[in-house]
C-alpha cells in the first residue's frame, strides 16, 4: 500500500530573523523535498510618497531615512541634494565633503551589518 502525502506550504518571513523584514518565502514541500519556492517582495513599501504630499521639504527628511534601514544617511543625502537642486541652493564645498565622508561611513556600517546578519544566519 502506497503512502499518500500532500504538499506542505511553509512561509518564512517577513518576521523571520533571516529575512530582516524585507521579504517572505513561500515554500512548497513534498516531504523534505522543495518542489516550489516563491519569494514575495514589497514589505518595505510604506507609502512615503503619499505621506510626503502634504508636508514641506524639511518635514519629509525623517521619512527618507526610513526607506532603507541600513543606508539612512545616503537616502537623506540624495533627498536633500534633489531639494537643493530644485530650490537652486548652492552648498559650501566643506559641507559636500562632510556629506560624502558620512555617506562612506554609512556604507561601511551597512556592509558590516550585512556581513553580521549573514554570519549570524550561518550560525
Amino acid at each position: 500500500m502506497a503512502i499518500k502525502t500532500e504538499n506542505f506550504i511553509l512561509n518564512i518571513g517577513p518576521q523571520h530573523p533571516s529575512t530582516h523584514g524585507v521579504f517572505r518565502l513561500r515554500i512548497v514541500l513534498d516531504g523534505e523535498v522543495i518542489t516550489d519556492l516563491e519569494p514575495v517582495f514589497g514589505y518595505l513599501h510604506r507609502g512615503i510618497e503619499k505621506l510626503a504630499e502634504g508636508r514641506t521639504y524639511l518635514q519629509d527628511i525623517p521619512f527618507t531615512d526610513r526607506l532603507d534601514y541600513l543606508g539612512s544617511m545616503t537616502n537623506n543625502h540624495a533627498y536633500v541634494m534633489a531639494v537643493e537642486k530644485l530650490a537652486g541652493i548652492t552648498v559650501p564645498e566643506r559641507a559636500e565633503y562632510i556629506r560624502v565622508i558620512l555617506d562612506e561611513l554609512q556604507r561601511i556600517a551597512s556592509h558590516l551589518a550585512g556581513l553580521g546578519f549573514f554570519l549570524n544566519d550561518l550560525g
